[in-house]
């Protein structure tokens, strides 16, 4: 079975269990305290690729970090992953299920590069900017890439807008060696 095929089914099993126990909110809060565990752990992220260490071993370590972090449902959820052998794909099925939240709430993801860290103005001025192309609300993603140079690269709903420094001076680069230049004498 195709892996993010996978990742899809466990994520709506999920969902649909949390949503018909009422518990969508406990559950997004679970979710996101598992995904920035795994992206603030490197070793974290490798104990759930690591194909050496055992299942009950693993199990066993993931209990006692989020015994006390996550619900009884998230943590049971996370334990038939290591049981059948798919908590590598734990990030994977967490993106899924955040995805399904947002289509819940009807809030789109809008994934921003910067070349430096945007301030609390310029996030809201984006935010706003966002919600005339989407009537609901938008959850920004904020990553930092130096090498744009300045400006911006805006990813929503498979469209993208490339507004960097970068972008300009490639699109010179490409302009000046496609045409001949010659002097006028």
């Amino acid at each position: 079975m195709n892996l993010n095929k996978a990742a899809k089914r466990y994520a709506k099993s999920l969902f649909s269990l949390s949503d018909e126990q009422g518990a969508i909110e406990h559950m997004e809060n679970d979710v996101r305290q598992l995904q920035n565990a795994i992206a603030g752990s490197h070793e974290l992220e490798l104990l759930l690729k690591s194909p050496v260490i055992k299942a009950d071993t693993k199990e066993k370590i993931l209990v006692r970090i989020f015994d006390k972090n996550i619900s009884d449902l998230s943590l049971e959820f996370v334990k038939i992953l290591v049981r059948k052998g798919r908590e590598a794909m734990l990030p994977a099925i967490i993106e899924e299920v955040l995805s399904l939240v947002r289509n819940m709430r009807n809030v789109r993801l809008a994934e921003v590069k910067t070349a430096v860290p945007m301030d609390d103005a310029l996030r809201e001025r984006v935010s706003k900017a966002l919600k005339h192309l989407h009537d609901g609300d938008v959850e920004l993603q904020e990553t930092v890439d130096p090498s744009l140079l300045g400006g911006f690269q805006l990813l929503m709903d498979n469209r993208m807008i490339d507004a960097s420094i970068k972008r300009e001076i490639d699109l010179l680069r490409r302009h000046i060696t496609d045409h001949d230049y010659e002097p006028e004498l």
